[in-house]
């Protein structure tokens, strides 16, 4: 036998004793997925997370012992096999963000050693017309700086983040509960053919959905007034930027000129004084002031310049003093940010009158 009824027992025994630290784990990885990656980004996408359940854990380790495909003598080595006691899934409206999320998740995590995380991604597809699995898996740990106070004793806790668009979750799901654990033995001819068919109707829906909010953002450029939320706000000031990516660092700018009042396209317009596209400029001035910060020896944080910071750029001359002094009880990770940029720019033009203001 691969795995005795006394490992399994134990091991279970030891999970419930343990359960709480992989559902803080991934309630946590959920919250930093969420904000600073979905949110912070402007990526429409679901963030979800569980702890696997004690049961369900003792019924995967008891289809082991079934298949005897797994050697698991200890309940040491039963940990170390069952990576995914912690999950978080992220799924994506949109397909073409899949790998601009997974890129994200391994830049803001780290694997058991600190070095940034290695992803899986699997399409079974190509090799299988049947199988319509799609997803990018990804372990990672909390990184050193998240490991303290109530998380000190998750720093050797793996977390699987599942990266997918929301239509492939739909048949990953679906297919998982009915073909990896059915209830009632194997699947029929006919249950295969319809999982085929709704394989097909999904991989349609991704394309549909990509072409609706293509539509959607063509509608809301052309849409006058103030900014409905953070998308729109991506959508009508994207143009400003050709060829970078502004979603990236988006929500917490867009939150930040919110509570300064700069609500349209027109009142931003007003203070910058820029012509379109203003790229090239913006990206100039990101370097002068990036020069300055580095001079100085500030370095907590770093612009980016392929992202909408190229516009936080140009607004600092007139809005700097607002940021800092913008009040909020609850203030994001990213908002943060923006106000320790917003904080150095200050510094700076006292110093160099002569600078970037």
């Amino acid at each position: 036998m691969t795995i005795s009824e006394d490992t399994i027992k134990k091991a279970v025994l030891r999970y419930h004793r343990e359960y709480d630290r992989y559902l803080k784990l991934s309630a946590r990885v959920a919250e930093i997925c969420r904000f600073e990656i979905v949110e912070g980004n402007a990526i429409r996408a679901q963030v979800t997370f569980r702890a696997k359940s004690p049961k369900s854990l003792e019924g995967k380790l008891r289809r082991f012992a079934a298949s005897g495909k797994k050697d698991l003598p200890t309940v040491q080595s039963v940990f170390d096999a069952v990576r995914d006691l912690a999950a978080v899934r992220i799924a994506t409206y949109e397909q073409r963000h899949e790998d601009q999320v997974v890129q994200l998740v391994c830049n803001r995590f780290v694997d058991l050693k600190g070095a940034k995380p290695e992803s899986e991604r699997k399409d079974k597809n190509p090799a299988d017309n049947n199988n319509f699995y799609r997803a990018t898996h990804i372990e990672a740990f909390l990184p050193e700086a998240d490991v303290i106070g109530t998380y000190a004793n998750v720093s050797d806790v793996p977390c699987e983040i599942q990266v997918c668009s929301m239509m492939a979750h739909v048949w990953n799901e679906i297919e998982h509960d009915l073909g990896y654990k059915p209830l009632t033995g194997s699947l029929s001819e006919q249950e295969r053919s319809l999982l085929v068919s709704l394989g097909f109707a999904v991989r349609q829906g991704d394309i549909t959905i990509g072409n609706l909010f293509a539509e959607t953002e063509r509608r809301q450029r052309e849409h006058g007034g103030v900014f409905t939320d953070v998308y729109d706000f991506v959508a009508r000031v994207r143009g400003w930027f050709p060829d970078i990516d502004f979603g990236r660092n988006a929500g917490p700018l867009y939150e930040a000129l919110q509570a300064v009042r700069l609500v349209s396209p027109e009142s931003i317009r007003k203070l910058i004084a820029a012509s379109e596209p203003m790229t090239a400029t913006a990206q100039s001035a990101l370097d002068e002031f990036s020069a300055k910060l580095a001079a100085k020896g500030d370095a907590r944080f770093a612009l980016d310049r392929n992202s909408s910071d190229l516009l936080l750029i140009l607004l600092l001359p007139k809005v700097a003093a607002y940021i800092v002094s913008s009040s909020g009880e609850a203030v994001s990770d990213g908002v943060a940010r923006l106000r320790w940029f917003a904080a150095r720019f200050q510094e700076l033009s006292k110093v160099d009158s002569g600078g970037l203001s």
